[in-house]
């Protein structure tokens, strides 16, 4: 019988060299990190290293994340699941037992897990396929069709599998767009979709340049962000959260801001240019008496038209270079996440968040890295409402949707628990709307 010892306080060095030395046999994601520990503090989660060994060897992590209720009690969030092999059973029976007893020391109600393990294949709708595996590989479990004896198997075990979400009610989201960014730049980009290729070039016309900020240019991203939550009508962070946030895994190589401006004075230069250009044509043409001539006056009259009215739009704006549009990634082994973004939607028709998702899979593929993940879409587009727009911009650049298995509860003290589940919607109510208000006092 194999003999497992369950650690505690692992510390960094060993903590994320099990995972690195032991990537594509293990599942592996930056939100089980030490460093996304360190994050997490700053939202008063108190983060637990702990894992287990066979024969003095670590074969299994998790980042535990503790949060402190009322009364002493407390509750576990392990993000993205154990770090392990998850089709070694007997490991993951003990793993469960483990953070069971290590969760009621801590007085917890229950621990939440929700694995980075694609549930079955389904296409770009959504729609579950029996196809053969042909998508991007990411360890034995992955190259499965269909894990639905995992879940049976973590039910066995006691874990509860919450309702199956196709939007963005839990914790993390269940559906991603994954990108293969392995091969060449040509590669990648063969998978693009038409539309995405002509709204690349698109925004290289508008004078649109894409580049990697720094620290300083974290209060831009939040002023982007706050017009992207009155536009979508949701809640963030503060510009403290994400100053930390980027000190913290930048300074472990982890987090990059990637930043999109548009230069308006050049973009002004360039339509003054084109008015000059087109009223000499239109001087020329007129002088005819042509069928062809006066076909040519009336184009040209048409795209004058449209020249003056990009004229008095651009001149009524700052002839300056002017960021727009901003994503801040995060990068653990072989993978890259664009975890937050925001863009200003006066600038959209430049199409600045083309170019900043060219750079950072452009970036990505020369780092060597191996997938992109746009960190989140809806699982059923014809129902997304008003994410739709999210799921469209991201099926665009040839990924595959992936469905992951569900989050999972582990019940500790059942009457608690039950009494807990139904105040807290309110609290978290109650909390958000204190939070809308600090913010709009503050603006």
């Amino acid at each position: 019988m194999r003999q497992f010892e369950f650690a505690e306080n692992i510390n960094i060095e060993e903590f994320d060299g099990f995972a690195r030395d032991n990537s594509g046999k293990v599942k592996t994601h930056f939100l089980g990190s030490y460093e996304w520990g360190e994050v997490s503090k700053i939202r008063s989660w108190q983060p637990l290293h702990v894992g287990v060994r066979e024969n003095g060897r670590l074969v299994a992590t998790a980042l535990v994340l503790k949060k402190a209720l009322v009364a002493g009690y407390t509750y576990f969030y392990i993000p993205r699941g154990f770090t392990m092999d998850w089709e070694d059973l007997e490991l993951l029976e003990y793993f469960t037992g483990a953070i069971k007893a290590l969760g009621k020391k801590h007085k917890a109600l229950f621990f939440k897990i929700d694995p980075d393990i694609r549930l079955h294949r389904v296409d770009v709708e959504g729609n579950v396929t029996g196809d053969a595996p042909d998508g991007i590989a990411d360890g034995a479990l992955s190259e499965r069709n269909n894990n639905e004896d995992l879940v049976r198997f973590l039910e066995g075990l006691g874990y509860k599998r919450k309702p199956l979400n196709y939007a963005f009610e839990n914790e993390q989201p269940r559906f991603t767009f994954r990108i293969d960014i392995t091969g060449t730049l040509e590669d990648i980009q063969a998978r693009y979709s038409k539309t995405t290729l002509h709204e690349i070039r698109k925004s290289h016309e508008s004078h649109v340049e894409a580049y990697i900020g720094t620290a300083d240019d974290i209060p831009e991203f939040v002023r982007l962000t706050k017009m992207t939550e009155a536009r979508q009508g949701y809640i963030s962070h503060d510009m403290g959260f994400y100053a930390k946030f980027y000190d913290i895994l930048h300074k472990y190589g982890m987090a990059d801001i990637y930043l999109g401006r548009v230069d308006i004075k050049a973009l002004t230069e360039r339509a003054k240019a084109d008015l000059a250009e087109n009223e000499a044509l239109r001087t020329k043409y007129a002088e005819g008496q042509s069928k062809k001539a006066r076909g040519m006056v009336k184009e040209i009259d048409n795209r004058l038209a449209a020249l003056h009215k990009k004229l008095a739009e651009l001149e009524g704006r700052p002839q300056e270079q002017v960021i727009v549009c901003a994503y801040l990634t995060v990068k653990y082994l072989d993978k890259i996440w664009t975890l937050y973004g925001a863009n200003d939607m006066d600038y959209s028709r430049y199409y600045p968040n083309y170019a900043v998702y060219e750079k950072m899979i452009e970036d990505a593929n020369a780092e060597g890295l191996r997938v992109f993940d746009g960190f989140g879409t809806v699982g059923r587009p014809d129902a997304a409402g008003s994410a739709i727009g999210l799921y469209e911009f991201k099926k665009k650049w040839g990924g595959e949707l992936t469905e992951f298995i569900g989050e999972f509860d582990y019940i500790l003290n059942k009457p608690v628990f039950f009494a807990y589940s139904k105040l807290i919607p309110i609290y978290h109510n109650i909390q958000n709307k204190r939070i809308m208000k600090r913010q709009q006092a503050s603006e």
